[in-house]
């Protein structure tokens, strides 16, 4: 059985020397092959030619389901493959994603399953995850709504978490993440990395429907398969990723046969100087993932039980984060699931493992050949043209730049405006100042749009513990020029804090088009206060008879 998946022996070069003889010995031996036969590589003449001839099947008249994880497992791999954004295919899938969102809230939307939302996230932000970033939030809201108690994902029937739609749950919050700079709560990603680690058999796999252990003692799964271990394996080095104990190292391609690789567990981590970060203990990840790897590497094969393509590109996404976080390349792995896939091409272009599922099995097939998820991580490395991710690179268009503390700091650079509330709930975040800032500055158009969708969760924030978020909350109001905020403003002027007070008399005095308001200075007494306030309310109560002012 191959041993694709261990790490390499420190050997003197005399021993390493005997043993790349020894192996190449073996190999020639045994294979079923010649070994004149060129190692596969996404760039190989015959890897091309396969991906070419499946993507003239995802584009011909091949019954593509109308289902929008179908619509938007099509349009990822042509994006993925260089597809212009105007390609057919591409804006059907927008177009099914917003007809599935109809008012974008998350409330109002209802899937039976993860894969469909998860994947669209994916795809959105592959395709423009500015362009698209409501579709993109909404997306999010919901997977956020739907994630259990327990960490996990599954079907809204069943309590246990699901590791098939959970991997896709953890795949869309790596994205969003990294390569579409939007936020998303640690705890959401410490809750699934905490089950993850829990649902894990004794031997090392991963189960269907997860029966929740500890790291100590894990319980026995069910229905164990490659797929489900490649699923949650993979899911438990994208969590690590996220969560920041997990390096991302430079990737080297050793080319050394798996004979020479050594499988152990993960040593253990210094801790932090500065304290943790996560309260995931980097140990467990460590001892979950070395359990997973010998399972892989006992149980290696590229032709698996039933969905076998679905499995191939969980193994592609599982070794792409495995070689980020080692920073080591072992080709065979690729080489021989391309030869599998290669050899079992239909003539039509296509694959097919279960009956009427032709078109996912397809793309699936494509997205590892295509090396999908290595892509996203390069994407994230090099940081991509003007790509700006949690303070990373540099915008294309210094236009959407400012400078806050001495330092330059992109406006997107938290993504659409609704995650900028979500940031100003944690004082301790460190995005928090950045966001109190971009609130502030919010250009009148979004902050009608962000009042229209969260107007009451933004007027809650002039109660906010932190003082940063209130005089945010207070700008933000006033940019929007909506006299319904009036009340909320003139509450405001009772603020504890004097910068409160002063934002919120000059917020009313910019809202009202009151140049000077009913005076107040810049250091006025308690009376002055109370005074002022009576004079709004006056005001307000004569062009709003009905109008109810906050306590």
């Amino acid at each position: 059985m191959p041993s694709f998946l261990r790490e390499q022996r420190r050997s003197r070069p005399t021993a390493i020397a005997i043993a790349l003889l020894i192996s190449i010995a073996i190999s020639s031996a045994g294979a079923g092959r010649s070994r004149a036969d060129e190692i596969l590589k996404p760039d190989s003449p015959e890897v091309k030619k396969a991906v070419a001839r499946a993507v003239e099947f995802l584009e011909s008249d091949a019954g593509i389901p109308n289902r929008l994880g179908a619509q938007a497992l099509v349009g990822l791999v042509l994006l993925k493959n260089g597809a212009k954004k105007d390609h057919p295919r591409i804006v059907n899938a927008v177009r099914t994603t917003r007809a599935r969102l109809g008012d974008m809230d998350a409330d109002n939307i209802h899937f039976q399953n993860v894969y469909s939302p998860a994947l669209a996230v994916i795809f959105l932000i592959t395709l423009d995850p500015s362009k698209y970033a409501t579709e993109i939030q909404c997306l999010l809201d919901y997977l956020q709504k739907i994630q259990k108690d327990h960490g996990g994902w599954g079907y809204p029937e069943r309590e246990k978490g699901d590791t098939s739609m959970t991997q896709y749950g953890v795949l869309a919050t790596w994205e969003a993440i990294n390569t579409g700079g939007f936020r998303v709560p640690k705890t959401s990603i410490e809750s699934v990395t905490d089950w993850l680690l829990k649902t894990q058999d004794p031997s090392g796999a991963f189960g269907y429907q997860g029966v929740i252990g500890t790291v100590d003692k894990p319980e026995k799964q069910t229905e164990i398969r490659h797929s489900m271990s490649a699923a949650g394996l993979g899911s438990v080095y994208i969590c690590a990723d996220m969560l920041g104990i997990a390096d991302r190292v430079e990737v080297k391609d050793d080319g050394l046969p798996a004979a020479l690789v050594e499988v152990k567990e993960e040593e253990k981590k210094k801790p932090d100087a500065e304290g943790p970060k996560t309260k995931i203990d980097p140990n467990d990840v460590g001892r979950v993932k070395g359990r997973g790897n010998r399972w892989m590497a006992q149980n290696f094969t590229v032709d698996s039980e039933k969905w076998n393509f679905y499995y191939l590109y969980a193994l592609e996404r599982y070794m792409s984060f495995r070689e980020m976080a080692e920073g080591r390349r072992v080709i065979k792995w690729y080489h021989q699931g391309a030869r599998y896939l290669i050899d079992n091409q239909e003539e039509d272009g296509s694959w097919e493992d279960q009956e009427q599922n032709r078109v996912a099995d397809t793309a699936f097939a494509t997205l590892f050949l295509l090396r999908s998820t290595k892509k996203s991580i390069e994407k994230v490395r090099d940081f991509g043209e003007g790509m700006l991710v949690g303070g990373r690179g540099f915008p294309k268009n210094t236009a959407d730049v400012h400078v806050r503390k001495g330092e330059v700091v992109a406006r997107p650079l938290l993504g659409p405006a609704e995650q900028l509330l979500a940031v100003l709930e944690d004082p301790e975040d460190t995005d928090f100042e950045a966001a109190a800032d971009l609130l502030a500055d919010l250009p009148r158009k979004q902050a009608d749009q962000l009042l229209g969708k969260h107007a009451k969760k933004l007027k809650n924030m002039i109660g906010d513990r932190s003082v940063r978020s209130r005089l945010a909350a207070v700008s933000a109001l006033a940019n929007s020029r909506d006299l319904e905020n009036v009340p909320v403003l003139i509450y405001a002027l009772s603020d504890p804090d004097l910068e409160v007070v002063v934002a919120a008399r000059d917020a009313l005095r910019r809202l009202t088009r009151k140049p000077t308001g009913f005076g107040l200075g810049k250091k006025p007494s308690e009376e002055e206060v109370e005074a002022v306030i009576k004079e709004w309310k006056a005001w307000y109560l004569a062009i709003r008879p009905d109008a109810e002012f906050e306590d």
